[in-house]
């Protein structure tokens, strides 16, 4: 079993910013991870030739997903 740590900074108001932070961040995360999900769905359900013509095989599907990042 792994064991995650957050640091969160010193300091009682500084500590709630963090804890905002981590929240706003894990949040941005899921949607991120739901956006790449949704554009790999769109990706599997076209046909062979119609990834073709996009100039990807179907085992490209991935890497084109994750290519697609915004940074």
């Amino acid at each position: 079993m792994a064991t995650l740590t957050f640091p969160l900074p010193s300091g009682r108001g500084s500590r709630r910013l963090g804890i905002v932070e981590f929240i706003s961040k894990l949040f941005e995360g899921i949607n991120e991870g739901r956006e790449l999900a949704s554009r790999y769905q769109t990706l599997a359900r076209k046909s062979d030739a119609e990834l073709a013509r996009l100039g990807l095989k179907r085992e490209d599907i991935p890497r084109a997903v994750f290519a697609s990042r915004r940074g």
